[in-house]
């Protein structure tokens, strides 16, 4: 069993979750995952990537797929980041200048819970700056229950409460996905990885079952420009 980005064996436990992050480049099984999927769309080195609060594992693997300058690590406080050369910043409620049919790929991974604006704003963006064959690769947490949303300032407890995490603005539940991200983006009526990739693959990764099917913390969503369902095709 090893990490698929960096190729370490050692796995130390992340919370409650045991063995889970890697010792080396700091993934966790949902980030090996989100490389499984990337490493499946053949990506060119022509091709231009936008990776958005950039993971350090991902950030050294990425930059060496494209050509030089074409992988952008981005994100609100680039400073955050000082493993990751000229991260760009980049301000997901403000988002109107970004150009159109910019990237081939556009990633992130539980980025979209700490946004505080209107999340059909953030996504119509992100679309509108994909490539018309783009894609976009977004994991976003799924807890149980149903989707909650405050921009108020009710206080870290609350917001822990709430959507639980003190610097999260909203909470994706499980329960009614049709009724706030369905109503957006085209999505699959199921997540089952084993679908994509064997479940050796996904052992030997380091990905447990509990992230092979289902919405939930770890899921990968796989979405095209035309995913978005506010975009005009034209």
């Amino acid at each position: 069993m090893k990490c698929n980005i960096c190729n370490n064996g050692t796995f130390i436990d992340m919370k409650s979750r045991k063995q889970v992050r890697c010792q080396k480049c700091g993934s966790l099984e949902r980030t090996r995952l989100l490389w499984l999927y990337i490493q499946n769309l053949n990506i060119e080195r022509s091709a231009k990537i936008l990776h958005i609060a950039p993971e350090k594992g991902l950030y050294s693997s990425l930059k060496n797929l494209v050509n030089k300058g074409n992988y952008i690590p981005a994100d609100i406080n680039p400073k955050r980041y000082p493993f990751a050369d000229n991260c760009k910043k980049i301000d997901l409620c403000h988002m109107d200048h970004e150009t159109s049919y910019e990237y081939d790929l556009i990633i992130h991974s539980h980025v979209l819970e700490h946004t505080p604006c209107n999340i059909a704003y953030t996504l119509f963006h992100l679309h509108r700056m994909l490539k018309k064959d783009g894609h976009h690769m977004a994991i976003i947490p799924f807890l149980p229950g149903k989707y909650d949303e405050c921009f108020q300032d009710i206080g870290k407890d609350e917001r822990t409460r709430r959507f639980g995490q003190h610097d999260h603005v909203r909470r994706f539940g499980d329960k009614d996905i049709d009724s706030h991200l369905g109503k957006l983006i085209n999505l699959s009526e199921k997540f089952d990885a084993t679908k994509d990739f064997s479940e050796k693959i996904l052992k030997e990764a380091n990905i447990p079952e509990n992230h092979w099917k289902g919405f939930h913390i770890g899921t990968v969503l796989q979405l095209k420009k035309y995913d978005m369902k506010l975009l005009m095709t034209s």
